[in-house]
């Protein structure tokens, strides 16, 4: 095959992807409707998500497991995404208490957080990955502890952006699920 044969191969490819991502996400929408029905707001588990790995990646060659893999997860990510979002849209009171009594000015340019989260490969990646996905930028992220004993880190982070806006406050419920331990910290104005 040519190099043309091959990309218009990949294009068709592509579109088949699109069709089935969208199935997928259509599925990720009945399974948030199905939480927000039970009341069990809980999107993230690590457990399950380990299974779903571990099954998808039996018939994938090795030499292409870690790259189907990285596919998987991100498809993974995308659907918490959207259940996040969607759960935090039919639910009102999300965001208050993660703000707490924290003052947030309309010019907020800067949100410090911090979390913990369990000390295992992409584990930190996957935050920073949900951090751009919402349309953010870090300026920070510094270590602040590591118990070895209970497998877990904590980070600081500064995330560039304004706590007033519906993404950064739909990524702030999001790190709160997902992480063992999460706070605001503060609020910055651009400087």
């Amino acid at each position: 095959m040519t190099l043309e044969e091959i990309r218009k191969e990949i294009d068709e490819i592509d579109l088949m992807i699109r069709s089935l991502l969208m199935k997928r996400l259509d599925c990720a929408y009945r399974v948030a409707e199905a939480k927000n029905a039970s009341g069990d707001l809980r999107v993230y588990r690590a457990d399950r998500e380990e299974e779903i790995l571990a099954r998808l990646s039996e018939a994938v060659p090795p030499e292409k497991r870690a790259g189907y893999l990285a596919v998987v997860k991100k498809i993974m990510q995308a659907s918490r995404m959207l259940q996040y979002g969607l759960l935090y849209d039919w639910n009102e009171g999300l965001f208050e208490p993660l703000v707490g009594e924290i003052a947030v000015p309309e010019d907020a340019a800067r949100v410090k957080v911090r979390l913990t989260r369990p000390n295992r490969p992409n584990s930190m990646s996957e935050i920073l990955s949900m951090i751009g996905d919402y349309g953010y930028n870090m300026e920070r992220m510094e270590l602040a502890a590591e118990n070895r004993e209970n497998g877990t880190v904590t980070f600081e982070l500064s995330i560039l952006g304004n706590l007033n806006e519906t993404n950064m406050k739909k990524l702030m419920f999001q790190l709160s699920m997902e992480c063992l331990d999460f706070s605001i910290e503060a609020v910055d104005r651009d400087i």
